[in-house]
């Protein structure tokens, strides 16, 4: 039973994953472009956009949590790694456990206070843009979330006795070749 629950859970994961980091390369090209046109229109117009930076950093937040919860369901988050090589399989599979349960818990932390301080400054407003100064924590938020449900994943796998998502797979999910 659970070893068709997590098969399910990965599965729905597996589109989670593939359109998280779609996003996240499509807000690196944005950055990219935003920062291009900025640095166009210091030099060559002698006019800064002044919501460049702003946006370039939103950008860069979407990038980086969409890439980092991506790395914890393939497996590239900090663990065990050089402790591992020296233990035998039982303890190596423990360590996986231990560094699944941190990361798990990291990402339920990291959902919660970035969810509390977006409450917080949800009233205010960015200047340059505009927007609710929530929007800046909106990554870390729904970021902490996926870090949680990958972590979930990943012990639902421990659990069932079968390999982590990353182990799964034939090929990493990060590239197409």
């Amino acid at each position: 039973m659970l070893a068709s629950t997590q098969r399910g859970l990965s599965a729905a994961l597996d589109a989670v994953c593939r359109v998280t980091l779609f996003v996240a390369g499509v807000a690196l090209l944005a950055m990219v472009a935003v920062v291009a046109y900025a640095v166009f229109g210091r030099f060559v117009l002698n006019d800064t956009p002044e919501w460049a930076e702003s946006v370039a950093m939103m950008l860069m937040a979407w990038t980086i949590m969409g890439a980092a919860a991506v790395g914890v369901r393939e497996g590239f988050h900090m663990g065990f790694d050089t402790l591992k090589a020296l233990l035998p399989a039982p303890l190596e599979r423990f360590c996986d456990i231990v560094s699944d349960l941190c990361i798990t818990g990291f990402g339920i932390g990291m959902a919660w206070f970035t969810g509390e301080l977006a409450a917080e400054v949800s009233d205010t407003t960015l200047p340059t843009i505009g927007l609710s100064g929530a929007v800046e924590y909106l990554p870390l938020v729904l970021g902490g979330v996926l870090i949680t449900l990958f972590g979930i994943e990943r012990l639902l796998a421990h659990a069932a006795g079968l390999r982590a998502p990353a182990d799964m797979h034939p090929k990493p999910i990060l590239t197409d070749a």
